[in-house]
């Protein structure tokens, strides 16, 4: 998993978001409360970094989740407004701090549930960060899909 990630993060391998996002949909299948949301928002990138990296390894993911699921997928009414170091490094204190207000709703999200989609979660800050800010613009019900979870040393 660590490989994937690392090549579809870094190298821009965009062919990895299929494995990945396959394995991810034949283990949604297994949960007996997996619910479909009503729509598919992938976690930003900020513009500098996006130009940096040359893509959003969760838009890709999201693509290919909200083609399977047939679901919509919004990208553009959440964004990351403010610039944000890599986490990498960081302690989950650094991570919660580096990311606090770095989200906002650019548009009205007309949803109750939605998915938020990320390819990895280490302490789970950006994601909570997010989650906030999408409750506080009156989604109900915010499900976190990620591809892999903290201590694959990515």
């Amino acid at each position: 998993m660590a490989y994937l990630i690392k090549k579809l993060k870094y190298q821009q391998k965009i062919h990895y978001a299929n494995t990945l996002s396959t394995l991810f949909i034949q283990k949604s299948h297994l949960l007996k409360n997996f619910q479909l949301p009503q729509v598919i928002i992938p976690i930003p990138m900020h513009t500098k970094r996006l130009k940096t990296r040359g893509f959003n390894q969760a838009l890709e993911l999201s693509r290919i989740f909200a083609s399977h699921y047939q679901l919509p997928l919004n990208y553009s009414s959440f964004i990351r407004h403010r610039y944000t170091d890599l986490q990498a490094e960081m302690s989950g204190a650094k991570r919660q701090k580096n990311v606090q207000r770095a989200f906002s709703v650019k548009n009205p999200v007309n949803y109750s549930h939605i998915a938020l989609v990320d390819d990895v979660m280490t302490t789970g800050s950006t994601v909570n960060e997010a989650a906030r800010i999408l409750k506080k613009s009156g989604i109900k019900k915010v499900d976190v899909w990620v591809i892999a979870r903290a201590g694959m040393n990515i």
